[in-house]
């Protein structure tokens, strides 16, 4: 049995963790990463254990899941915050797109447009859960089968016609042609992409009882140790905004739930839980902490050949810019209350969750290849470096006779770590119950409490098989 004072402890430590990881300060604006929300430790999306119940269940949910407030999602990946975005090679815009190889085939240099930026995520698939429940140690498995497809919609508006080569000489005629080129290896956006795979997969061992003495209105306690065993290979940074259905980060933690029955069929369940996510290596692409936001995309020169080709169209410095790096462990916190209520053979729940995922840090990645500088645009590369370049100039300062050649630490290692994630989750379910089975329908929104989070709808049909 867990004592009183054990809970009160607990609930107050998950009460003072959960207060620093709010008020902590974000280190920067925008990142290359964004990823979903698991749908393994999503509390309200699988069936509470009833702990007044011994039983063994099998459940699966049919579900699917989309995106809203596409704009909130452009606040973390769009250059400053901005979903629409303005291109010209002649005067000062958000993008130059002749860094791309986007622009006009002959001299005149007055490539013109505008974008506007959509992201778009759907997921659909079946959450699966196991649980068998003793008299007093509770074992609980929950993993899910997930397609995932993305895409950053892009539309042009007011383009001049482009024309410029690829290097394969492919001609780049807009925006979609120049984000989606063959030879960017990593960054790229404007094509739908999907991957399908197994969800983390989280084990839950616990133990659970009866406490006080009340008959018409028992209380229960439990309290629970937790493992995330990861399913993935983590991001590959191929497409901004990439598709990914599990992780490649273990996890441990523990938690605890407090649950209230009552004779007229009603019962409350407050909890939450604490995990540890740990390191581990992923591909991601970074910003120039000179060079500012989408300067990953800037174009490069090589430095041996400069003076020896004259102008040379730029090498895509998104290539170069990803690279494997060290994502450094990290704390999440889970606290939900669900409240049930059984009548006719039926159970209708009401449920909230808060979560709460420290901000990513990175201090170790790959050395980038030497030997490269940042493409000089206004004098058509191949003369010297323009080393303090913007993705937005069409005349930077050029390094004249001193050209600089980029090393490791010019890397923001920052702009290529995810900032940390707040969100609020409401969900409802209503079940009928019988026998030996439930089935029902249930529908959550998880709503963006910051930068990093995305807003979500799902709903799922639900059947479990009890199995005693």
């Amino acid at each position: 049995m867990i004592s009183k004072i054990h809970v009160r402890a607990t609930l107050h430590v998950i009460g003072i963790m959960t207060g620093l990881f709010i008020f902590e300060s974000t280190l920067y604006s925008i990142s290359s990463a964004m990823n979903h929300r698991l749908v393994t430790s999503s509390p309200l999306l699988y069936k509470q254990i009833d702990y007044a119940e011994k039983a063994m269940s099998f459940e699966i949910e049919p579900w699917i899941s989309g995106m809203f407030d596409p704009e909130h999602v452009m606040q973390n990946l769009g250059i400053n915050g901005q979903s629409h975005m303005a291109l010209s090679q002649q005067v000062l815009g958000d993008i130059n797109p002749e860094l791309l190889l986007l622009g006009v085939a002959s001299s005149a240099h007055n490539y013109t447009s505008t974008i506007d930026l959509t992201p778009e995520l759907f997921m659909f698939g079946a959450l699966l859960h196991f649980y068998k429940q003793y008299d007093y140690i509770f074992f609980d498995i929950r993993t899910a089968i997930l397609n995932c497809k993305t895409i950053i919609n892009i539309e042009e508006s007011g383009a001049s016609t482009g024309g410029m080569l690829d290097f394969k000489g492919n001609p780049i005629y807009n925006a979609h042609d120049a984000f989606t080129q063959s030879d960017w290896g990593y960054g790229k956006f404007g094509d739908a992409t999907s991957t399908t795979g197994l969800d983390n997969i989280q084990f839950m061992i616990g133990s659970s009882g009866q406490v006080g003495s009340s008959e018409r209105n028992p209380s229960y306690v439990a309290g629970f140790i937790l493992a995330e065993a990861p399913t993935s290979h983590g991001t590959r940074s191929e497409w901004l905004f990439e598709p990914q259905v599990g992780t490649n980060h273990w996890a441990l933690g523990a938690g605890l739930d407090y649950m209230l029955a009552s004779e007229n069929g009603f019962s409350l369940v407050a909890g939450g839980n604490y995990r540890y996510i740990f390191s581990n290596w992923e591909t991601r692409s970074f910003d120039l902490t000179i060079n500012g936001e989408w300067s990953r995309y800037l174009a490069l020169d090589v430095i041996a050949k400069l003076g020896t080709e004259g102008i040379v169209p730029g090498l895509p410095g998104i290539n170069l810019f990803t690279q494997d790096a060290l994502i450094n462990g990290r704390n999440q916190v889970n606290a939900y209350a669900r409240l049930q209520k059984i009548f006719n053979g039926c159970l209708l729940e009401l449920s909230y969750n808060f979560l709460y995922t420290q901000q990513e840090t990175i201090n170790e990645v790959d050395t980038i290849a030497p030997g490269f500088g940042i493409y000089d645009v206004f004098n058509g590369g191949g003369v010297s470096t323009a080393s303090t370049a913007t993705i937005a100039q069409a005349d930077p300062v050029s390094d004249g006779l001193n050209p600089v050649t980029l090393v490791t630490s010019d890397l923001n290692l920052n702009s290529g770590a995810e900032s940390k994630w707040m969100s609020s989750m409401i969900a409802a379910r209503l079940q009928t119950i019988h026998e030996s089975y439930t089935f029902g329908l249930g529908a959550s929104v998880d709503i963006a409490n910051s930068i990093q989070a995305i807003s979500t709808w799902s709903v799922w049909m639900n059947f479990e098989v009890l199995l005693y």
